[in-house]
C-alpha cells in the first residue's frame, strides 16, 4: 500500500530523515516510534505530500506521490493529529463532513455518513452534531478528528500522536476504541507516538526510527525478545521488557489441558493477556488459574510454574 525507497530529507543543512526505506502493507497498523526529533512525524507528513522529500521516491499503491495532484491525494488519505486541528466556529457535524464536502458527495449522502461515524465513534448525534469543538472534552474533540479523518472512507490513515495530549484514562480508553475501529475496518494505518506503551498495545509492526534513520522494525513481540542494540532495548523498557511482552501474549497461547489436580478456585478468561493473569495470582496469591471460554467454561489451566519453566528454557 505504501512504500518509501531510500527516502531523505533536509531542512537546509540539517538531515531530518536519512535514506530511509520502508513498506507498508495494505491492512497493516504500523507505528513509528523514537525520541522526539528522530524525523517520525516527518516521515508521515512525506507520504501525503505535506512536506515535500529531498530524495528517494515514495510510492501509494505502486505510484508516485509525486504523480498525484496534492490536493487529491490528501483528500484520499485519512490524517488525524494531536489537539484534533478542528475548526473552531464549525460544528461538530460540520467538522467532520469537510472532505465529503470537498468531494461534492450528495448531502444526503454526507448526512448519513456523518450519523453513521458519530454512532461509530460513540457521539450521540442529537447531543453533538450541533456543539462546536470548545464545547467538546479533550476525548470527545479528538473522538470527532478521528471521524474526520475516516469520513471519506480512505484505506489509508496518517496519524500523528493522536492521543498525546490526552489524561492517561481518557487516551487508554480511545486506545481500545482505535483497536476495535480496526478489527472493523482494516484501514492501512500509519502511526506516530513516543509512547511505546501505545505502539505495543496497538501496532502489528514498529518501526524504530534514531536520529532519521531506521534501525530496527517487525512484530512488537520480536522487538521485545530481540531488540538490536541497547538504544532500541532502552526504548523499549529495559528491564520491564518481561512484563511488556506478557501484556502481549494471551493466555490461549500459553494454558495447558487439566492436569490430574482439582480445577484451581480462581479462573482468567482465555483471551486475558499474561500479564492480567499473573496479577489474579498475586492478588489471590494461588500459583494456578482456571482458564474458561466465553461461557464461562473451563477448557484449561495456566501455571505459574510451568510459565516460569518455559521462560527458563
Amino acid at each position: 500500500m505504501i512504500e518509501l525507497f531510500d527516502v531523505t530529507k533536509r531542512f537546509g543543512s540539517e538531515t531530518a530523515v536519512d535514506g530511509i526505506s520502508l513498506r507498508v502493507e495494505k491492512g497493516e497498523f504500523c507505528a513509528l516510534v523514537g525520541t522526539s526529533g528522530c524525523g517520525k512525524s516527518t516521515t508521515l507528513r512525506m507520504i501525503n505530500r505535506l512536506i515535500e522529500h529531498s530524495e528517494g521516491e515514495i510510492h501509494l499503491e505502486g505510484q508516485p506521490v509525486r504523480s498525484f495532484n496534492e490536493e487529491s491525494l490528501r483528500r484520499r488519505i485519512g490524517y488525524a493529529i494531536q489537539n484534533t486541528g478542528l475548526f473552531p466556529h464549525w460544528t461538530v457535524a460540520r467538522n467532520i463532513g469537510l472532505v465529503p464536502r470537498l468531494l461534492k458527495w450528495p448531502k444526503a449522502r454526507i448526512l448519513d455518513r456523518v450519523e453513521e461515524l458519530m454512532g461509530l465513534l460513540g457521539l450521540p448525534v442529537e447531543e453533538f452534531s450541533r456543539k462546536y469543538p470548545h464545547q467538546l472534552s479533550g476525548g470527545q474533540a479528538q473522538r470527532v478528528g478521528v471521524a474526520r479523518a475516516l469520513a471519506a472512507d480512505p484505506d489509508i490513515l496518517l496519524m500523528d500522536e493522536p492521543f498525546g495530549a490526552l489524561d492517561p484514562i481518557t487516551r487508554e480508553t480511545l486506545q481500545g476504541e482505535l483497536r476495535d475501529l480496526q478489527a472493523r475496518l482494516h484501514k492501512t494505518i500509519v502511526f506516530v507516538t513516543h509512547d511505546m506503551d501505545e505502539a505495543l498495545a496497538l501496532a502489528d509492526r514498529l518501526v524504530v526510527m534514531h536520529q532519521g534513520r531506521i534501525v530496527q522494525q517487525g512484530r512488537p513481540i520480536d522487538l521485545l525478545r530481540n531488540p538490536v542494540d541497547d538504544f532500541v532495548e532502552s526504548l523499549l523498557g529495559g528491564m520491564d521488557r518481561g512484563l511488556k511482552e506478557a501484556a502481549l501474549t494471551r493466555v490461549s497461547e500459553r494454558m495447558m489441558s487439566f492436569g490430574p489436580r482439582l480445577l484451581a478456585s480462581e479462573r482468567v478468561s482465555y483471551d486475558a493477556s499474561l500479564s492480567q493473569a499473573l496479577s489474579v495470582m498475586l492478588w489471590h496469591r494461588v500459583d494456578r488459574l482456571t482458564v474458561v471460554d466465553d461461557e464461562d467454561i473451563p477448557i484449561g489451566e495456566l501455571s505459574l510454574r510451568r510459565l516460569l519453566g518455559a521462560r527458563s528454557s
